[in-house]
């Protein structure tokens, strides 16, 4: 009986002292610094989690299937700079807060206010990459920024927009705003009322669209 009465007083004491060191919201870091920059648009915090920037995407660095496009280094150099030596926060970007891959989807936000996603599309080193998921507001931003970013020839803009790859005809998909190249044969299946025709890249980027992942036409690094 008294073995028992022990047992008992003891997992009490053991609750009291989980409910009196309990962590609530509050008592969690509001600020976060990056650890590593995987591209352009993907981070990892200390604590570990993976940060997918909102309303963003870079040139693709090397894979095991796929080559190193233009601009993909620099984007990964232009992000690693903002981030360097900084605090950051989590702003609320997107109806939802993960992606397919477990990936936070959020806008980092430096300590001066100023948007992570923001400033690379600002500073042509990523484009807009709309998703029916994020808050308009924030998409606005994005696509006003970027075409300041072209009409200046800001980043990867002023050597994209002056290759072969920018004269090429384009073909839209009004539904998911992604554009494929003419000669595309996914291009093809889009319903005839979802496509769009464009005559250069620029115009594509302009209408605020973004490349599909199928058949990519982006310049290789040199």
């Amino acid at each position: 009986m008294k073995t028992r009465v022990l047992v008992w007083q003891t997992l009490v004491l053991c609750l009291a002292l989980l409910i009196g060191t309990q962590v609530t919201a509050q008592d969690l870091p509001k600020t976060f610094s990056v650890a590593r920059c995987f591209d352009g648009d993907t981070v990892k915090l200390t604590d570990r989690r993976i940060v997918r920037l909102a309303g963003i995407d870079t040139p693709e660095l090397a894979h095991e299937k796929t080559y190193e496009q233009f601009y993909a280094k620099k984007a990964q150099k232009e992000l690693e700079s903002l981030v360097t030596g900084h605090k950051v926060s989590l702003g609320e970007a997107s109806v939802e807060n993960k992606d397919r891959f477990g990936r936070l989807i959020c806008d980092l936000i430096l300590e001066d206010g100023q948007s992570i996603s923001e400033l690379m599309v600002r500073r042509g080193a990523a484009f807009y990459y709309p998703h029916k998921d994020l808050l308009p507001d924030l998409q606005a931003r994005l696509l006003e920024e970027q075409k300041a970013a072209i009409e200046t020839r800001q980043g990867m803009w002023e050597e994209l927009l002056a290759s072969p790859v920018a004269r090429q005809n384009y073909i839209g998909n009004r539904d998911s705003l992604r554009f494929f190249p003419n000669d595309c044969p996914q291009a093809q299946k889009i319903k005839p009322r979802n496509r769009v025709y464009f005559e250069t890249l620029m115009d594509a980027f302009l209408a605020g669209f973004a490349p599909a992942r199928v058949c990519p036409f982006w310049p290789k690094a040199q």
